[in-house]
C-alpha cells in the first residue's frame, strides 16, 4: 500500500482491520490498443459477453468493443453508420436491461480540427444526444436522436424496475428526461428533473427509486449554477420528484481548479440504502441514508496527502465497488477498493495504487500523466469477481485503447 494512503475506518479499529483476510488483487490485466477510448463503460451481458465503450473526439460513430472470452480479447463492434444515424464522439454511457437488450447513448461534441493553432476553444460545445439499440447481441442496431441542442451534455440512461428506460442529460437549461416503455422503440418527454444545474449521475433503486444528481456545472463546464447542489428523488419510477440535502463540503469552479468536480455518483442496495460519494480535497467520503435523505450518515473512507478527486461507484453483492484519483502530473494514480459496511462498521479492500499509461491529451512540451477522463467505471462480473476499465492515452509513444481489469478479492 502506498504510505501517502491512509485508510480511515468509521467505527472500525485499525487491529481489527489488519484482521481482515481478504485483499484485492488483479487477476488479469489485458491491454488492448486500438483507437482511443476516454471515460469508458462497461456491461456485462446475461450470456456472459463483455461490452465497452469510450470516446474519440476525432470518430464519426460510438465506438463499441465487446469480449466473449472474459476479456482475454476484444473485437470491434459495428454499431452502423451515421446515415442510421449512429453519431457521436464523446461522453458515452451503456445499459443492458434484463432481456440482454443493449442500449448504447452517446454524445456528439465539436469536433477538433486537424490543425489547432489559433483554435478558440471556448468555441466547442455539445451538440447532439443518440442512443441505439440492439436486440441480437450487438450484430444491428437501431439509432434515435433524443436531442439536437447546443450545450447538450453528460448523457445517462438506466431502467427501473417497471422496465421503463430513462435518460436525462443537460445543456445549461437545466436536466431534460426522456422514458420508453418499449425497449427503445419510441421516446416520450418527461418535464425536467431540474431546471438549473448539470446531470451529474443517474442512479436507480429496487422498487422503483430514481436519484439524480444535480450539480453546479452543465453544458460541459459552461454553465455555473451557483447554490444548484443537491439530489433529486424519484420514489415512483421517474413520474414525481422531491429536492434531497445532500451532506458534505464541495467547492465548485469552472476551470476545474482546487478540487476537479464532475461525476458525484450515487448507488442504491436492495435494503433501500442511498450511497452518496464525494472527495473533500485530501480526504473521500461517503455518504449513507435510509430514510430517502432526510438524515445522512457521513463516513471518511480515505484520507491521503494528494488530492483525491474523480470518484465512481456501483453496487454488488460483496459490497460497494469504487474508483477514484489522487494527485497531479507525475503523481497522477488511479485508485479502485470494494467497501462493505456491516452494523456501522466499514472495512475497505483497496487495490495497490496504480501508475497507467494515460499522459496528456495532445502533445505539448509540458506532457505529464493524466487522468483520462473525469472518471473510469468499476463492475460486478457474474463469475463473482469485479471489472475495471482504464484508458491508454499515449500518442507519443503511439499507445491508445483501453485496459481491461479483472480485480478479485483473495481470502488468505
Amino acid at each position: 500500500m502506498n504510505k501517502s494512503l491512509l485508510i480511515i475506518l468509521t467505527s472500525f479499529s485499525l487491529s481489527a482491520m489488519a484482521q481482515s483476510h481478504t485483499e484485492l488483487i488483479v487477476k488479469n490485466k489485458i491491454d488492448h490498443m486500438t483507437t482511443l477510448a476516454r471515460e469508458p463503460m462497461v456491461c456485462e451481458h446475461p450470456n456472459g459477453t463483455l461490452f465497452v465503450s469510450g470516446y474519440r473526439n476525432g470518430s464519426g460513430s460510438p465506438q463499441l468493443w465487446k469480449s466473449t472470452n472474459e476479456g482475454k480479447t476484444w473485437q470491434k463492434v459495428d454499431v452502423g453508420t451515421t446515415d442510421q444515424g449512429a453519431i457521436g464522439n464523446s461522453d458515452v454511457d451503456l445499459f443492458i436491461d434484463k432481456k440482454g437488450n443493449i442500449y448504447l447513448l452517446s454524445m456528439t461534441y465539436t469536433q477538433l480540427p486537424e490543425n489547432l493553432d489559433g483554435f478558440d476553444y471556448s468555441s466547442m460545445k455539445g451538440e447532439r444526444i443518440a442512443v441505439g439499440v440492439s436486440k441480437d447481441d450487438g450484430q444491428s442496431w437501431n439509432w434515435k436522436t433524443i436531442s439536437e441542442n447546443d450545450y447538450d451534455d453528460r448523457p445517462w440512461i438506466t431502467a427501473t424496475t417497471d422496465g421503463t428506460l430513462h435518460i436525462i442529460w443537460n445543456d445549461g437549461k437545466g436536466i431534460h428526461h426522456v422514458v420508453s416503455t418499449n425497449e427503445g422503440e419510441t421516446w416520450l418527454n418527461r418535464p425536467d428533473i431540474s431546471k438549473k444545474g448539470g446531470s451529474s449521475f443517474l442512479a436507480n433503486g429496487p422498487n422503483g427509486q430514481l436519484a439524480v444528481r444535480v450539480t453546479p456545472l452543465s453544458a460541459s463546464g459552461q454553465q455555473m449554477d451557483e447554490g444548484i447542489d443537491l439530489i433529486r428523488l424519484s420514489l415512483d419510477n421517474g413520474k414525481s420528484w422531491k429536492e434531497v440535502t445532500i451532506p458534505g463540503k464541495r467547492t465548485w469552479t469552472k476551470d476545474f481548479s482546487g478540487v476537479p468536480r464532475w461525476v458525484e455518483p450515487a448507488v442504491w442496495d436492495q435494503e433501500d440504502k442511498l450511497y452518496l460519494l464525494w472527495s473533500e480535497g485530501n480526504t473521500l467520503k461517503l455518504g449513507t441514508t435510509h430514510t430517502n435523505g432526510n438524515a445522512w450518515e457521513e463516513h471518511s473512507i480515505v484520507q491521503s496527502k494528494d488530492t483525491l478527486y474523480f470518484p465512481y461507484m456501483e453496487m454488488s453483492e460483496q459490497g460497494i465497488l469504487c474508483t477514484w484519483v489522487s494527485g497531479f502530473n507525475e503523481n497522477t494514480r488511479h485508485h479502485a477498493a470494494i467497501l462493505t459496511i456491516e452494523e456501522g462498521n466499514i472495512q475497505i479492500n483497496a487495490l495497490e495504487p496504480q501508475k497507467l499509461d494515460i499522459w496528456s491529451r495532445f502533445q505539448t512540451d509540458d506532457y505529464q500523466r493524466a487522468t483520462g477522463g473525469e472518471y473510469f467505471p468499476i463492475i460486478p462480473l457474474k463469475n463473482g469477481n469485479f471489472g475495471m476499465v482504464t484508458t491508454i492515452q499515449n500518442s507519443k509513444g503511439g499507445r491508445e485503447g483501453f485496459t481491461w481489469w479483472e480485480l478479485q478479492l483473495n481470502k488468505f
